[in-house]
C-alpha cells in the first residue's frame, strides 16, 4: 500500500498527517509502521477530505487537540490564504460527536491554530492506588480523553509508565494524560497512553493537556482565564469563558507544515 502523508509541526508534537484513505481496522498498524520509519515523528493520525467536512482519526480514536491543529493547517493550506487572513473551518473528530471549529492565520513561516475544544463531561478528583497506599488527583475527562493532572514531584517519573498503564484502566476513555503541572512555572510536562495502541509516548506538547489545565483552574477560580501554559517543545495558549460554569475553551498554538511524503506499507 503507497501512502501519501504530510508531515506537520504542532508545537514539536510531530504529526504524520495520512490522506491516503487507510480501514480503520489498519490505522494502527499502518501508524506504527510509518513512526518506525520516521523517527522524530509522535504520531500518525489519518485525514479524509473526500466530504465536504474533512474527517480527522487517530489510531486508537482518542482526541488529540494538537493533531487537530495539524489537520486545520494542512486543509486551510490549500485555499492559499494570505498572511494575516484568517479561516474558519470545521473538522469531524475521532472521540467527539460534535465537529470541532477551528480557525487558522498563517503568520510569518507557520500558521497560528485556534481550537473550540469540547467542553469536559466531568472534572473530579478521583483516587489512584499507589504502592503503599493510594493518592487524589483531578481528573479532566473530555470525550475521547482523559488528563490527570499530578503535582510535579507527586509520582516518580521512572515509574511514571507504568503507572499510567495501570491507572488508566480506572477511566473509560480511549487515551489517558498523565500532565506533570509546575503551578509557579506556569508549565507542565504531559504523558500521554493510547488503549487501542498500547503505546505511551512522552510528548513535546499536548493541547488538550493545556485545555484539561484551563478547564481545571476555571472551575476552581470560578472566573475566565487567559494563560500560556508552557511544555517542553513549547507554550499553547489557552482561553475559557466562565458564566455559572465553564462556557468555553479554546486552545492556540503554531503549526509548520514542513514536508510531503509517500511510503510503502507492505502487511
Amino acid at each position: 500500500m503507497e501512502l501519501q502523508y504530510t508531515v506537520a509541526d504542532p508545537t514539536k508534537n510531530i504529526t504524520l498527517l495520512v490522506t491516503t484513505p487507510v480501514e480503520p481496522a489498519l490505522r494502527a498498524q499502518v501508524g506504527a509502521r510509518l513512526l518506525r520509519q520516521e523517527k522524530d515523528a509522535c504520531q500518525a493520525v489519518f485525514l479524509d477530505r473526500a466530504d465536504s467536512m474533512p474527517r480527522l482519526a487517530a489510531a486508537g480514536g482518542e482526541l488529540d487537540a494538537g493533531a487537530v491543529m495539524a489537520a486545520a493547517a494542512l486543509t486551510a493550506f490549500e485555499s492559499q490564504l494570505a498572511v494575516g487572513e484568517s479561516w474558519d473551518l470545521r473538522l469531524a473528530v475521532s472521540g467527539v460527536k460534535e465537529p470541532v471549529d477551528c480557525t487558522v492565520t498563517p503568520v510569518w513561516s507557520c500558521d497560528m491554530v485556534t481550537v473550540s475544544m469540547p467542553l469536559p463531561e466531568k472534572i473530579a478528583d478521583v483516587t489512584f492506588p499507589l504502592t503503599g497506599g493510594s493518592v487524589t488527583f483531578p481528573v479532566v475527562s473530555f470525550p475521547g480523553v482523559s488528563h490527570i493532572i499530578v503535582p510535579a514531584g507527586a509520582v516518580d517519573r521512572t515509574a511514571a509508565r507504568e503507572v499510567l498503564r495501570y491507572w488508566s484502566d480506572l477511566l473509560p476513555t480511549p487515551a489517558v494524560g498523565m500532565l506533570f503541572w509546575n503551578e509557579g512555572a506556569s508549565s507542565f510536562d504531559p504523558l500521554l497512553y493510547v488503549k487501542a495502541t498500547a503505546a505511551t509516548r512522552r510528548a513535546p506538547s499536548s493541547a488538550d493537556g493545556a485545555a484539561a489545565i484551563a478547564a481545571w483552574l476555571t472551575v476552581q477560580r470560578r472566573a475566565d482565564q487567559s494563560l500560556s501554559l508552557k511544555q517542553p517543545g513549547g507554550t499553547i495558549a489557552a482561553v475559557t469563558r466562565w458564566k455559572d460554569g465553564l462556557a468555553s475553551l479554546t486552545v492556540s498554538g503554531t503549526v509548520i507544515l514542513k514536508k510531503d511524503k509517500s511510503a510503502d506499507v507492505v502487511f
